[in-house]
């Protein structure tokens, strides 16, 4: 995939998926320019030819200037915090640039963005009492407004923008990525989680699940959305759907330590969240679970992948896979 795509600009390659994503596009001779806050790239984009536009979301000429004369923009770059403090940074990233980016596309005449959203907008039932994983999909709206959630709802508004790009002509598509594991996680937003049985952070587990997916076939999925989808489709990216027990034993399979040795009832997961909140806003620190997390950690969800299996040809591959790359990629970097 991507052989067809010509000139793209990527936002967010100094991160996980937006590193994956140029990465694939400088393998498939696309000319590719990436921006970046720092004025550098992680791993080998520099060596693959990737052009540095140095700049944010905030700064309108720094994108106009990485946009012009590409035909693809993958807008990647996010505020992935899950913490109410971080509000106003989240909206000024998540939303206010998804805007600026939306904008600079229509203006300088894209033919297609691919805005990377998250599965967290796929709307989902909010019945506490729920045992087994309901299955939802594409169709699903986000109900989340009342729970006033740092991560999801941002994410939900820069949709919006899109939206609204869109009625006004631009040519989009939008991706609703799962758990995201595999090699190259250049932020280390995945290694805590890796990192928790070892640390004896994992003898209990909430009770919901996580639909886990790799980060090499979501940026696979990506390229093909650029080159395959129908103007305005949003496609889920899941996997496999594993119970949080499911998944933190399967990662100390992997690096050691115990499995979940029992599953944390509903409330007191909740209960746990609000007081290290309210810990958190003592000290200034990101808490370890926030509320939002925690809340997150109880929904019992199976994401439907078929709509991207059908239109894209999206396969995830085994989250053990996933896993297991993901962790021997962290030992060879010494920080797992």
């Amino acid at each position: 995939p991507g052989a067809s795509l010509g000139r793209a600009f990527v936002t967010g390659a100094s991160g996980f998926l937006g590193y994956e994503i140029a990465r694939q596009l400088a393998k498939a001779g696309v000319v590719t320019r990436a921006l970046s806050r720092t004025g550098s790239l992680p791993g080998e984009l520099a060596d693959l030819g990737v052009t540095i536009v140095r700049g944010d979301l905030s700064n309108p000429l720094a994108l106009r200037e990485g946009m012009t004369g590409c035909d693809v923009v993958f807008h990647v770059a996010a505020d992935v915090t899950m913490w109410r403090r971080r509000w106003t940074q989240s909206v000024s990233t998540n939303v206010i640039g998804t805007r600026n980016v939306v904008a600079e596309s229509t203006r300088t005449g894209i033919r297609r963005l691919v805005h990377t959203s998250t599965a967290a907008t796929i709307g989902k039932p909010l019945i506490r009492c729920a045992t087994e994983p309901v299955m939802v999909d594409e169709r699903s709206a986000y109900n989340f407004h009342e729970l006033a959630m740092v991560y999801p709802h941002t994410k939900w508004l820069a949709e919006q923008e899109v939206r609204r790009g869109i009625a006004e002509g631009l040519d989009a598509v939008v991706t609703h990525p799962a758990a995201i594991f595999g090699p190259r996680d250049w932020k280390h937003n995945t290694l805590p989680l890796l990192q928790a049985p070892k640390r004896k952070l994992a003898f209990a587990a909430p009770g919901g699940t996580r639909s886990i997916c790799d980060v090499r076939d979501v940026a696979t999925a990506h390229l093909r959305a650029a080159e395959l989808a129908p103007a305005g489709a949003h496609y889920i990216l899941g996997g496999d759907c594993l119970s949080l027990s499911e998944l933190l034993g399967l990662i100390a399979q992997l690096v050691g330590g115990s499995p979940p040795r029992l599953e944390l009832p509903d409330r007191w997961v909740r209960a746990l969240g609000t007081t290290l909140d309210v810990m958190a806003d003592l000290t200034g620190k990101p808490p370890l679970l926030s509320s939002e997390m925690a809340t997150q950690s109880t929904f019992r969800v199976r994401l439907s992948s078929a709509k991207a299996e059908a239109q894209l040809g999206y396969r995830s591959r085994p989250p053990r896979e996933s896993l297991r790359d993901a962790v021997a990629w962290f030992r060879q970097r010494g920080v797992l």
